[in-house]
């Protein structure tokens, strides 16, 4: 027997062990980062490359940094076996294809070799892995059904049948940008990539904090002023956010405590996160990150979408503040008083802050400047306003942490827009876009009303557990031309379909931004899922609203937008009292349902038979109590 002594570890230089391992992991990774945030810069500003080369680094380099910030969490051997070879895949067919990609873009799905097969087959298995670990198992399991579609779809009956593609020509067909590098990663890479560097350099700089300041300014004071607090900066921050539930996760930690202490319920305070958080997806200038695909899929500028988009989006959150306020009213939930305003000096001295999103509209709207070219002005803008004061100063260290946290963000993006492109492509190879869209106008025998629910429906159950991103490059591929076969206009088609892939985040069963504020506020998930939806329902007519009164999107005479508005304006109010406010009786609550309903239809009589009846509603449920101030008055004097 030997006479050296065994060595044991406690567990104290076991955690050591582990601890120093994290460390150069996280080290490594914020390396990837750097290089990854320096790639994109160099090849959108100095040297353009091919699509598909530029698009296979963007998502092997962010599965690299994706497998690097996941090790440095999870140590365990099955994961850091699991983590080295999805590392392993990515790069190894991100080189691959860099080594062959004019030969890969002549002969992928047509006549393609073994190594073909070999790598597109792992990126394959690599991008459905890294979807899994990074937006769970939805997308996923969609896109194997689609895949297994795509094989197997000529032993169905028509109109679904095809006429069967092989293993091979599938898998590589896919490998190029007609499927996991098509038009959601182009986005991914081209635009949404640096928009999620913004926020995170804007939350750096200390623009963040001053636009919470400026939230508190503008909405403290006011009844139930907590709860209107959070829908301002909720709806900001999920703005710049790629994701709804991350957003609730980001701010839901500081409003809805607040939320809570004031007054409000659980369940009330974590549906008002989730609802604001999931509007801030479709609020301009920055729109989350689908509209910089819809700019892809549809060919309209930015400028306009976001033009566009401005009205209904404010709709939406001014259908949010009412319900806010009607339970505030009903609960009698006055203005914080644990919580200091700031002062309207102090933000007019801080107001550079807001430079970077006046650069951002001034590049777009103004000087009619590239989206790339507005991003990176934004972005520098945003660097030098951070040394204005020494404690959010952007040097060298903190920019290392702005990329990290900006690749951190465009994790979940990059790789679901990946595979939603597994999903597009096999909806391109065998025709079923087209014949989806075929089929909806058949169901609906071509009437458009039925057909906008049918939309919606199908948008709402494609989007569940899905980014709102990846939930419209899939829906849009498949619906928006129904929409646009009955002579709706793209901008609204598209628009109608973003919507409700922003509002799939609050709808049950699957309702991430609802799950994700459940666990903030400690709250019942099904309860506060619910309620999610029930503070949402104004805005779920919205979209309605602006396809049958298409000058709620500034399409029209400025006689049509006007009209269209406050035809938006009565609708949304209606259904707000309807849902929200405490009536008097049942009769009045539906005749403010009905208002809402009529109002929405595009006919002149239509429209004032529901003003008609908002107005009897209205007197019906406050002229008695109008009337009963006057008798208190007139008794007390």
């Amino acid at each position: 027997m030997s006479d050296t002594p065994l060595r044991t570890d406690g567990p104290d230089a076991a955690a050591r062990r582990t601890g120093h391992t994290a460390h150069w992991l996280s080290r490594a990774a914020a390396i990837v980062a750097v290089i990854y945030l320096a790639f994109h810069v160099f090849v959108l500003t100095a040297w353009p490359t091919a699509p598909l080369l530029f698009r296979t680094w963007h998502i092997g380099g962010i599965i690299l940094f994706a497998s690097l910030i996941w090790l440095a969490q999870d140590l365990r051997w099955r994961e850091v076996t699991m983590l080295t070879l999805l590392a392993a895949g990515a790069l190894a067919a991100s080189i691959y294809l860099t080594v062959h990609v004019d030969q890969i873009e002549m002969r992928a799905g047509v006549v393609p070799n073994a190594a073909d097969i070999v790598f597109a087959t792992i990126l394959l298995v690599v991008v459905l892995e890294a979807t899994r670990r990074a937006a769970g198992l939805p997308l996923v399991v969609l896109a194997v059904i689609f895949l297994l579609y795509a094989l197997y779809g000529n032993m169905l009956p028509q109109p679904f049948s095809h006429g069967g593609y092989s293993f091979r020509r599938l898998v590589t067909y896919l490998f190029t940008t007609n499927g996991i590098f098509g038009i959601p990663v182009g986005s991914s890479a081209t635009f949404i990539y640096f928009f999620v560097v913004f926020g995170a350099l804007l939350s750096m700089s200390g623009a963040a904090d001053y636009m919470m300041r400026l939230a508190l300014f503008l909405s403290g004071r006011a009844k139930g002023g907590t709860a209107k607090v959070s829908v301002v900066a909720s709806g900001f921050f999920g703005m710049i956010n790629g994701t709804s539930a991350g957003n609730v996760a980001a701010t839901g930690s500081i409003t809805i405590p607040m939320m809570t202490r004031s007054g409000f319920r659980r369940e009330f305070a974590g549906a008002v996160e989730a609802v604001a958080s999931s509007g801030g997806q479709i609020l301009p200038p920055v729109m989350g990150a689908a509209a910089f695909l819809m700019v892809e899929m549809t060919g309209i500028s930015y400028s306009n979408i976001i033009l566009s988009a401005t009205i209904p989006a404010l709709l939406y959150f001014f259908a949010l503040f009412l319900m806010v306020h009607f339970e505030a009213t009903h609960r009698d939930i006055g203005p914080p008083a644990d919580i200091r305003i700031p002062s309207l000096m102090n933000l007019l001295r801080e107001c550079y802050y807001l430079l970077p999103l006046v650069v951002l509209l001034v590049s777009l709207l103004g000087t009619g400047s590239s989206i790339i070219r507005a991003a990176l002005l934004s972005l520098l803008t945003t660097i030098l306003i951070s040394f204005l004061k020494r404690a959010t100063a952007i040097g060298p260290r903190r920019l290392v942490e702005a990329a990290v946290e900006g690749g951190r963000g465009a994790i979940g993006i990059a790789v679901t827009c990946a595979c939603a492109g597994i999903v597009i492509g096999v909806l391109n190879i065998t025709g079923l876009g087209v014949k989806l869209a075929g089929i909806i106008l058949t169901l609906t025998d071509g009437v458009l009303w039925l057909t906008l629910i049918v939309t919606m429906l199908v948008t709402i159950v494609l989007g569940m557990g899905m980014p709102t991103v990846a939930a419209y490059a899939i829906t849009g591929t498949v619906v928006a031309p129904a929409l646009v076969r009955l002579g709706v206009d793209p901008m609204a088609a598209h628009l109608f379909i973003m919507f409700f892939a922003a509002l799939s985040a609050i709808t049950p069963p699957v309702a991430l931004a609802s799950y994700a504020a459940a666990a903030v506020a400690r709250a019942n998930v099904t309860q506060l899922s619910l309620l999610a939806v029930r503070l949402g329902l104004a805005g779920f007519v919205i979209p309605y609203i602006f396809v049958y009164h298409p000058g709620m999107l500034l399409i029209g005479s400025w006689g049509a937008i006007i009209v269209s508005t406050l035809t938006g304006v009565m609708a949304v109010w209606s259904m707000a009292v309807a849902i929200q406010l405490p009536c008097r009786s049942r009769f009045i609550r539906l005749a403010f349902a009905v208002a809402a309903l009529l109002v929405i239809w595009p006919s002149m009589i239509s429209t004032v038979a529901g003003m008609t009846t908002a107005l009897v509603a209205a007197l019906a449920q406050w002229w008695p109590r109008q009337e009963e101030r006057w008798s208190r008055t007139e008794g007390e004097q």
